[in-house]
């Protein structure tokens, strides 16, 4: 389970979310929470993270603790005495059977026997778990994340950015002339120039920043802290390295619009729609360029020209 930072934990956490969140370099594993229960002795390092998560967390820390075991999300207000009962019920257990009775065992017996709350649980070791929420998560031709995670984490990203004035740039790249592509070259050389173009994205993108397939022949690019210029910047870099060439000795190039938070953008659905203007502006005024959209002193925006590069 990830752990959200206190500018994070003020959100409503979804579903998807906690999913994402098995992922994270800091994921909360089965593993911890079954020391937290007393299964084995916690290191230092793992008892001060604890308490920072614990302070951090509040009664959600308890929600965390049993969504790391049963990939099922019980509200911060009941959480904490379930998380008792199931720690009391392992004790009992233990006694019965003369042995430690693991934590994992002990709430699956607990809350499908006992409870009820779990339906016909099943088994399922932690590294095919998170091979599913990857797969669910990513595009299977290029390797980018998919629509819907998009659309997830670009509301994640606004919302935090109307909170805490977090800046947050978005990127639209769209094929120039893909259509002609696949109707002269075939679905799949169309197919291989997506899938090559994505593993540039990847390979051009910075650490922080999240890569997506928008869908169809788009591609959309999530700039965490990152201002519109600087966005531009990187989007100028990005173009040039996408293109892509042809059996003929043709090449295939890509359009790209970019936004940022500004006073007028309340949601992702404001941040899209002025990104996809720029792209759109793009299209229609010679394509294989870059236009940013710019935001005002009184709210309104402009285009922004990025000079065409060779």
């Amino acid at each position: 389970m990830k752990i959200l930072n206190n500018n994070s934990s003020s959100f409503e956490e979804t579903d998807a979310d906690r999913r994402r969140g098995i992922l994270d370099d800091n994921a909360l594993s089965v593993d911890l929470a079954s020391a937290v229960a007393g299964d084995r002795q916690l290191t230092e390092a793992e008892k001060h993270r604890l308490d920072d998560l614990r302070a951090s967390r509040g009664l959600r820390f308890y929600s965390d603790l049993l969504y790391s075991i049963t990939h099922q999300f019980f509200p911060p207000e009941v959480a904490e005495g379930l998380w008792t009962d199931v720690l009391r019920h392992k004790k009992q257990l233990s006694t019965v059977l003369g042995r430690n009775v693991r934590t994992v065992v002990a709430a699956l017996d607990y809350l499908s026997n006992i409870t009820g709350d779990m339906c016909s649980p099943t088994l399922v070791g932690e590294a095919v778990i998170e091979e599913i929420v990857e797969l669910s998560l990513r595009d299977g031709l290029t390797g980018l994340f998919n629509h819907t995670y998009f659309f997830q984490q670009i509301d994640l990203e606004v919302r935090r950015s109307v909170r805490y004035g977090a800046i947050v740039s978005l990127m639209l790249i769209d094929i120039d002339d893909f259509k002609g592509v696949n109707d002269t070259y075939g679905h799949q050389e169309g197919d291989r120039i997506l899938a090559g173009m994505g593993r540039t994205l990847i390979r051009m993108a910075r650490d922080s920043d999240i890569c997506c397939r928008y869908g169809g022949e788009e591609f959309a690019v999530i700039l965490p802290l990152t201002n519109v210029r600087k966005a531009g910047v990187i989007a100028d870099r990005i173009r040039g390295k996408m293109a892509e060439h042809l059996p003929d000795g043709q090449t295939v190039t890509v359009s790209i619009g970019v936004a940022s938070c500004g006073k007028m953008t309340r949601t992702c659905r404001d941040l899209v729609e002025n990104a996809d203007a720029a792209l759109y502006h793009v299209k229609r005024s010679g394509k294989n360029r870059v236009e940013v959209w710019l935001p005002t002193s009184d709210g309104k925006a402009h285009l922004k020209k990025r000079r065409k590069k060779p």
